[in-house]
């Protein structure tokens, strides 16, 4: 018994460790995990004390008073201890070793209120079909609410959901017909299937967040760029104030000096519009798509900002500074696909509705990589980094409010984003793709009027009428080299 007591206490924190390892290469990405699960903690455990509670008046005439009384017992007694360790040490999610404690902390405290609710599931086990039915759809419930809530933290979700499941599989199983032994097969499969779910968006918010870390890195040497750039302008200045006294030499170094400035601004320019192209052309590469998809968006945006730049609706807002940046932005539209599985990206048949799911996952991957390097960094209330994460998360919403990620309607609806799903929806039909062919130009021309007042905003599709000979000409000027799968004639 002695040798045992430590063989399965090493086992649980082996199995623990792989499913959750923290050292000190992911302590970053462990950190925004627990974070976000310390965000809800709060609102998990005053949900569970009503479940608990109702659970308790709903079953009362069906168990022993006592036995659900302390059953509810120890689970506030258990709730009472998570608000006190929540209380001291919420703010303690900065050291590798404190990360460790909250990890087996949630771990731990999970699988026993697992087990409590599994307990219920065998005690409380009503004789009738119809209060069993409704014991399990509660239990159930609870699972499904687990996976929501605790996917960023697997431990958490396997301890909480194997410690109802089991039990109450075992006890529907216990009754011994071929009824019961039904139910309990179907109560297999389901917990299967949360598990698999579990996993996936696990995954999905874990490639969330490497892609955040990974943009924050490449902006931060962007800005160790400009600081140098900023440090040799201060030079510059104080090399002035020196040489005041010297005219001739004095001009002679200050055109020297503000060539030299003038370079490193545009340099700073060159390198902005760079790492735009760069990193729309690295999501490009993943989804087949090429340069010249990225030219013809431009041009497309372009094109409608000038025709609508009159229309009192967007008047304020299209100046020619803005029209420019929404030139240079439109590439970044789709940088959010770098973050979709290449399975999903380079499928030549339909999604199913679970890829595409994840594919609608593109809009805010994107956003929120622009936010989060934004967020990262001294830059704040910039237009061209707002507008960015606009079109990146605002590209597929419809004006009839069906579209995503957000399913914004109307004027809620950003402009860069409205004009962007235009240009887009233009150049993916008239495109080819690795699961489509091409469209002609006035077929698409025809449904993108059609979907006026749905899918565009009227003023926009208006625009577009009155530019449909330029978008023809900028299609032609960039069209793929492949030129025979891909049609711009009626």
């Amino acid at each position: 018994m002695s040798t045992s007591i430590p063989s399965l206490h090493s086992l649980w924190f082996g199995l623990n460790d792989l499913l959750f390892h923290i050292d000190e290469k992911n302590l970053r990405v462990r950190v925004e995990q627990l974070r976000t699960r310390m965000v809800v903690y709060l609102s998990l455990i005053l949900s569970q004390i009503v479940l608990q509670f109702l659970f308790v008046v709903l079953f009362w005439g069906h168990a022993p008073h006592h036995l659900l009384l302390t059953w509810l017992a120890l689970f506030y007694a258990l709730h009472s201890v998570e608000i006190v360790k929540w209380a001291l040490d919420r703010d303690k999610l900065n050291t590798l070793q404190e990360c460790r404690v909250w990890h087996t902390h949630f771990t731990v405290v999970s699988l026993a209120a697992g087990l409590m609710w599994g307990a219920a599931a065998i005690i409380f086990f009503p004789e009738g079909i119809g209060y069993q039915s409704l014991l399990i759809c509660v239990m159930i419930g609870l699972v499904a609410g687990a996976v929501a809530m605790n996917s960023v933290h697997l431990p958490a979700l396997y301890g909480y959901l194997f410690g109802i499941m089991i039990p109450l599989i075992m006890r529907v199983a216990f009754e011994n017909d071929m009824l019961h032994w039904i139910l309990a097969g179907m109560l297999g499969v389901y917990a299967a299937v949360i598990v698999h779910e579990a996993i996936g968006l696990n995954r999905t918010f874990m490639l969330s967040l490497e892609q955040r870390f990974e943009n924050i890195s490449l902006l931060q040497q962007l800005t160790a760029q400009k600081a140098e750039t900023e440090q040799a302008r201060n030079q510059l200045e104080r090399a002035n104030a020196i040489l005041q006294n010297n005219e001739q030499k004095l001009a002679q170094m200050v055109q020297e000096r503000t060539a030299l400035l003038q370079q490193r601004t545009d340099e700073i320019v060159a390198i902005k519009d760079t790492t735009i192209l760069a990193l729309t052309s690295l999501a490009g590469t993943r989804d087949n798509e090429t340069g010249n998809h990225i030219r013809r968006t431009q041009h497309y945006v372009r094109t409608l900002a000038v025709k609508l730049r009159d229309n009192p609706r967007f008047r304020d807002f299209l100046t020619p500074e803005n029209i420019e940046m929404l030139y240079k932005i439109a590439p970044l539209h789709d940088i959010g696909k770098v973050g979709i599985p290449d399975t999903i990206l380079h499928k030549p048949g339909k999604l199913t509705q679970e890829e595409f799911d994840i594919m609608k996952t593109h809009t805010t991957l994107g956003g929120n990589a622009i936010s989060g390097a934004e967020n990262m960094t001294n830059v704040r209330n910039s237009p061209f980094l707002k507008a960015a994460r606009q079109i990146a998360i605002g590209h597929h919403e419809k004006w009839d409010g069906s579209g995503y990620p957000f399913a914004l309607r109307e004027e809620h609806i950003s402009i860069p984003a409205r004009l962007m799903a235009l240009a887009d929806v233009y150049d993916a039909m008239s495109s080819r793709r690795i699961y489509k062919s091409a469209m002609g130009h006035d077929e698409v021309a025809e449904f993108i009027v059609d979907g006026k007042w749905k899918h565009f905003d009227p003023d926009v599709v208006d625009a577009f009428v009155a530019a449909l000979t330029e978008f023809k000409e900028i299609a032609l000027r960039y069209r793929d080299d492949d030129a025979s799968v891909w049609k711009v004639a009626a």
